[in-house]
């Protein structure tokens, strides 16, 4: 499975300029590929070398190609790629991440979007592989403070306003402390820029502060940036055909009677006769949501679900699709939503267990030491 790194860098397009570039374009891509991860390879200029690789005309419709979904690699000068990427950008939640790397492979730049788009991941994961110097200036990696939206990022919280996580970080470069508080079981080492509060309420004490909630509390304080985990399994049974804006609204419908947001559904899941179901396929693709089958055999090994049906027993093989594929891809949450059915589609909501996770986001994670295991230095 995937990282959450992975799934937000999606195809990393490296791009040289030179005879020596186009070199370290195919050295770097053989690495990078042989780690498991996705690479094109691309050439700009009339320089010699680089026959593999895709030739570029125009670097303004090559950036927008694969903008918000793609990383971009610049090997050369990190000029060309400032000039490249400028009408494009906006802002860090939305913008591709971007590395430059010089073409003796020296050293690697993330350049933009190193925190939310995962730069600073990539380089330390090809600096990893490769032995180049990763050049970072991100000021919290820089001071080894706690980066809000980093911490975010890597427990998959949506932050509820971009202003004041930006102003928390300020806070905490300068030296001063805020409040934390969690509906949720907290394990690893609290940074001491943080102040652990018991209570929701107590967090006022110390604003600007963090609160990672399951749901929008009723009388939300100001000063407050809230966290909201993706902590929902969403289970789904429907006819063939059905129309990604039906799916849409009836989802929104459940969720929104419990006080729950689309944007916290961790994961969609069904049986895997629906693996090609365009309605539900489009529907994870706009959310960025994972969308999970299961065999009936594998469905059938849930030992509970609140309802059966023959019927739909004899057509797929097991009796309630949405509860137990919920409950399947929830790894055992707790059904809040038993089966509802609508006209040509079955839901169930499962809420998933939460921890949150502070680590030392400067040392390899699992994910890196495994690519670390799989590549070779060139």
């Amino acid at each position: 499975m995937k990282s959450a790194w992975e799934n937000k860098c999606g195809t990393i397009r490296v791009i040289s300029f030179t005879s020596e570039g186009h070199r370290r374009n195919d050295l770097l891509r053989e690495t990078l590929e042989k780690a498991g991860l996705s690479c094109v390879g691309y050439r700009k200029g009339t320089a010699p070398g680089g026959s593999m690789l895709c030739e570029v005309t125009s670097m303004y419709d090559w950036v927008g190609e694969g903008w918000g979904k793609d990383t971009y690699l610049f090997i050369g000068a990190a000029g060309i790629a400032v000039r490249s990427i400028a009408p494009l950008v906006k802002d860090k939640f939305t913008d591709s991440p971007v590395l430059v790397m010089d073409e003796k492979g020296g050293y690697i730049i993330p350049l933009l979007s190193s925190h939310l788009g995962g730069a600073g991941e990539t380089a330390r994961i090809i600096s990893a592989l490769t032995g180049a110097v990763p050049v970072v200036t991100t000021a919290t990696d820089l001071n080894r403070k706690f980066a809000v939206d980093l911490f975010a990022k890597e427990n998959g919280m949506q932050i509820s306003d971009r202003a004041l996580a930006k102003e928390i970080s300020a806070r905490i470069l300068q030296g001063r402390a805020v409040g934390f508080y969690s509906d949720f079981p907290v394990k690893g080492n609290v940074p001491e820029e943080l102040l652990i509060k018991q209570e929701y309420r107590k967090l006022k004490e110390t604003l600007p502060g963090i609160a990672v909630l399951e749901k929008k509390p009723e009388k939300a304080m100001e000063g407050i940036l809230h966290l909201y985990p993706k902590i929902l399994s969403v289970g789904i049974g429907c006819r063939r055909g059905v129309e990604k804006e039906k799916i849409e609204q009836k989802i929104r419908s459940v969720l929104g009677r419990g006080g729950w947001k689309t944007d916290q559904i961790g994961v969609l899941a069904s049986i895997d006769r629906k693996a090609d179901e365009k309605g539900i396929l489009d529907f994870a693709s706009e959310y960025g949501i994972p969308f999970r089958t299961y065999t009936a055999g594998e469905l059938n090994t849930v030992k509970q679900v609140t309802s059966s049906s023959d019927f739909v027993k004899n057509i797929t093989g097991t009796d309630n699709v949405c509860e137990r594929a919920a409950l399947l891809a929830g790894q055992s949450g707790d059904l809040i939503y038993k089966k509802e059915t609508f006209r040509d589609l079955t839901l169930a909501v499962v809420r998933m267990r939460c921890e949150v996770i502070f680590g030392e986001t400067k040392q390899p994670t699992p994910r890196m030491a495994d690519l670390e295991r799989k590549g070779e230095k060139t």
